[in-house]
């Protein structure tokens, strides 16, 4: 819940500590296991050393909801674009 954030209608994740490679693989899995139109971002900090973060695209971004939300606590919600007051009011 905590290594991601809400950005523009798409989630970003924060795989800062894993090698290129290794994010492209967690990109591949979600692509095919979970449905997820996910890509990898190139980030360049301040002092100029390079990451790479997992961006799940805005079309899969109700999909992704389903699979987590159920797993999110209420505060966190907003991390997936939710706010938490709203949960509940479409089953009345």
């Amino acid at each position: 819940m905590g290594d991601g954030y809400w950005d523009n209608g798409s989630l970003k994740l924060c795989t800062d500590n894993f090698t290129k490679e290794e994010v492209l693989i967690l990109v591949n899995i979600l692509n095919k296991k979970f449905d997820l139109k996910a890509s990898i971002n190139k980030r360049t900090s301040d002092n100029g050393n390079v990451c790479w973060r997992i961006r799940i695209s805005n079309s899969s971004i109700n999909n992704l909801r389903s699979l987590v939300s159920p797993f999110f606590i209420p505060e966190m919600l907003y991390k997936l674009g939710i706010n938490k007051n709203e949960i509940g009011k479409d089953a009345k």
